[in-house]
């Protein structure tokens, strides 16, 4: 009875409450449907729903604590573990019973052991980002959306369901790194003036909070991302590049995308308590200008070089000039499931369906977002880290 009643509850929020006034929101929303980060969908088609491996052969062991390098990097064993609890997480996401138990069982050892303890510096020094944006993106984002999957489909003791929130709430105030950061970027930098607050970073431990909020009904954190939010959106550039992210030499392109997926989460999030905020727009910048500008790179990529011919923190992408985007990753392209779902008359959306009628002319860019386009409501992705979830099953609409 209480997993119908929140279904339809939900159904009401969709249609009866959507607010267009960013500042109210940031300042005065509150979490409508607790514990619901995003509902399992009635209409499956898209979702993953079969369990393909047992408990036993997919076991997934604590990792006690983080080590990211120092250098450019995140802690892999925690990237492997999560393409191997996805093995539950996505099927449980798509209502299967089974899937969702493995869910709690992994999630309530992890928060047993005390797992993913961070104990390196907490200054800002190169390990301090890495191990933070680790938790964040592979262990906090994914198993509290997990979990929330899992409290929609099985019943969860009390004790059990404490244990877990407490751990979830230790790991992700452990990890707020550059979310409450108010100043900004220095002459030099390739993003003079940027607050810090709108990096990718930043954007990812806005994810982490945002969802704890929803989990734990706690509407102040709830609304922490909404300022996030409106940094990143307010202080792209007028071509609709967001600074950080472009000034990054081979991988700029790359950055903006899993900034643009940040983005895209948390106005999905708002939007799953009754909350618009796709529509925010400060001094004609919005979210529309940022999805132009990735699709005016597909045609030209040479519109990003004099950003990111800056190289600041290139990782192994030493080529401005020839920008590193993984053509299947949802890390790159998880936002146009969500964009194009809700936005398909939008100009920015008949110009990728004149593209999708006639591929023949089409550069290797252009050929990879027309693929993602023509594959909304087909193919689901393997995997997803910076869209949280499988966004061919929870992004689209």
């Amino acid at each position: 009875m209480k997993k119908v009643i929140s279904l339809i509850i939900i159904s009401f929020f969709y249609s009866s409450v959507s607010f267009s006034d960013f500042k109210k929101i940031k300042k005065k929303a509150e979490v409508n449907i607790p514990e619901i980060i995003f509902p399992i969908k009635k209409d499956k088609k898209r979702c993953i729903s079969d369990l393909y491996v047992s408990a036993d052969n997919n076991y997934i062991k604590p990792i006690l604590i983080v080590e990211a390098p120092s250098g450019y990097g995140l802690d892999n064993r925690f990237d492997y573990s999560l393409s191997k609890f996805e093995n539950f997480s996505f099927p449980c996401g798509g209502g299967n019973v089974e899937a969702c138990q493995n869910v709690k069982k992994v999630i309530l050892e992890w928060a047993k052991a005390n797992a993913a303890k961070r104990t390196g510096p907490s200054d800002g020094e190169g390990r301090h980002w890495n191990d933070t944006l680790t938790v964040n993106l592979y262990i906090a984002s994914p198993m509290m959306a997990a979990y929330s999957f899992a409290k929609q489909i099985i019943t969860i003791p009390e004790l059990e369901d404490k244990i877990i929130k407490d751990w979830f709430k230790k790991i992700v105030k452990k990890n707020k790194h550059l979310m409450y950061e108010y100043s900004n970027y220095k002459v030099g930098s390739g993003a003079t003036g940027t607050p810090k607050r709108a990096h990718n970073h930043a954007l990812s431990s806005a994810m982490s909070h945002m969802q704890l909020g929803i989990l734990l009904n706690e509407d102040k954190l709830f609304r922490t991302a909404f300022k996030n939010f409106e940094a990143a959106i307010k202080y792209q550039r007028k071509d609709g590049s967001m600074p950080i992210e472009t000034r990054r030499g081979g991988r700029a392109m790359f950055y903006q995308g899993r900034a643009m997926n940040a983005l895209a989460v948390i106005a999905i999030l708002a939007e799953n308590q009754g909350y618009n905020i796709w529509d925010y727009e400060y001094k004609g910048k919005n979210y529309h200008n940022i999805v132009k500008f990735f699709i005016d790179f597909t045609e030209n990529n040479e519109i990003v070089f004099e950003y990111a011919k800056s190289m600041k923190h290139p990782g192994p992408a030493k080529n401005y000039k020839k920008q590193d985007l993984n053509s299947r990753s949802s890390s790159n392209w998880g936002w146009l499931y969500a964009y194009a779902s809700r936005f398909p008359d939008h100009e920015n959306i008949q110009r990728l369906k004149t593209w999708s009628l006639n591929k023949s002319n089409l550069n290797s860019y252009q050929q990879a977002i027309v693929h993602h386009y023509s594959n909304i409501g087909k193919r689901p992705f393997g995997s997803a880290s910076w869209t949280v979830v499988e966004p061919n099953c929870h992004f689209t609409k």
